[in-house]
């Protein structure tokens, strides 16, 4: 069995918890002599043999088969046995037990099975029959420590428990469980007793019900039953100081820790600070941008004015150069003319010798006239070229403006 802080192993748990669980069935021990006993929620069976020590016949009851099959296995003394049932449904007949005991369970379940709970055991007690329960008493083990325990679903006060276990039971008897501290001066090998005050129910971490319908036998001395165990106090002085060191070692971590976050938040505001800054300059550019980008869309219209102007010129220049380009084909379709003339002309020299001064005046008229044509054609074709290039001037104006258009 594995421990999980639920059930009491004896075999790993050591020191307080020992001490408390053991004394309570040591308890019941004093009332067990030659009875037929019922240890009800039994856990890991230790409880059941001590009570086995005395009674005439015990069984052990828990609902977990696993656990009640390692009981079987551990404890074998004659007259004790182990079952698997459900405090809410005992599997016994009535009046089958002298004395039922059910120590530390009630807590662990809801209302309805605690109410049913008591109704099984009355039922499985002989009229004359004794139920030893035992419970926190929540106003110590909870409230005063301000502790919690999460596997108790409903813990009592001192007075909810009278009147639960009173609903069926004529008589209650409450003893107080509590722990104590002390120092003690004595002489070695002296066996002096020690006598403590008790206490009433309302000041003690435990309550341990002794109910009956007839009067109980409580006119034993309990004082045998007290346990001195000083590793409860080095045990607790062990922890003390292990948690003085752990808050020492976690305030040193939090002072680190504290100088470590201001140190950061210190960075975060000077970044936070840099960082509205930046917001603040690309906010201006971001304005300048604006005004630059609203100028530019002023200027767009003008730009696309200019656009159309300069192609309307570029058209009536490739208009007028489409004329001269005719004009120029028009003087050499002529100069050819002229020429194939000449040619005629100084064919038939030979036949019109008379006629050869009057051709060659006419001759240097027309070579004059020629030469006249050949200076208006390079003159046209100057101008052909300064259109030209007056033409990609614009065109590459026009690309810029484009350009910056976009």
């Amino acid at each position: 069995m594995n421990y999980t802080g639920e059930r009491f192993l004896p075999d790993e748990c050591q020191g307080e918890i020992s001490i408390e669980h053991y004394q309570r069935y040591q308890f019941a021990s004093r009332l067990s002599r030659g009875k037929a006993i019922l240890d009800a929620a039994c856990g890991e069976g230790y409880g059941s043999s001590l009570l086995a020590r005395e009674a005439s016949a015990v069984v052990g009851l828990d609902i977990d088969p696993a656990v009640i099959e390692n009981a079987r296995q551990k404890y074998t003394q004659p007259g004790l046995s182990f079952v698997t049932g459900s405090i809410a449904s005992l599997p016994f007949e009535d009046h089958s037990f002298d004395m039922a005991v059910s120590f530390e369970t009630i807590e662990h379940v809801d209302i309805p099975t605690q109410e049913a709970f008591l109704t099984e055991i009355k039922r499985v007690l002989k009229p004359e029959g004794i139920l030893v329960m035992s419970t926190p008493n929540r106003a110590v083990y909870t409230d005063l420590v301000s502790g919690t325990n999460h596997f108790h679903i409903r813990e009592f006060y001192v007075r909810e428990y009278e009147d639960f276990l009173g609903k069926l039971f004529r008589n209650v008897c409450l003893f107080g469980q509590f722990p104590d501290l002390g120092y003690f001066i004595m002489q070695p090998g002296t066996g002096e007793t020690i006598r403590h005050e008790s206490k009433p129910p309302e000041q003690c971490r435990y309550l341990i019900a002794l109910c009956s319908e007839a009067d109980p036998d409580t006119g034993f001395d309990t004082s045998g039953l007290a346990r001195f165990d000083d590793s409860m106090y080095y045990s607790l002085n062990t922890a003390v100081h292990n948690l003085e060191s752990t808050v020492l070692k976690t305030k040193a971590e939090a002072e680190n820790f504290q100088a470590r976050q201001e140190q950061s938040i210190a960075e975060l505001k000077n970044l936070a600070a840099s960082l509205e800054q930046d917001i603040s300059n690309q906010k201006k550019y971001v304005e300048h941008l604006e005004r630059d980008l609203a100028g530019q869309k002023e200027y767009i219209p003008h730009l696309e004015k200019d656009i159309q102007t300069q192609k309307e010129y570029i058209c009536r220049l490739e208009k007028d150069m489409k004329t001269q380009k005719e004009y120029i084909c028009h003087l050499e379709k002529d100069i050819q003319t002229q020429k194939e003339y000449i040619c005629r002309l100084e064919d038939g020299r030979d036949e019109q010798a008379g006629h050869i001064v009057r051709l060659e005046q006419d001759g240097t008229e027309y070579r004059s006239y020629i030469a006249h044509l050949e200076n208006d054609i390079s003159e046209q074709k100057q101008y052909i070229a300064h259109l030209e290039q007056d033409i990609k001037i614009q065109a590459e104006y026009i690309q810029k403006l484009g350009n910056r258009s976009t």
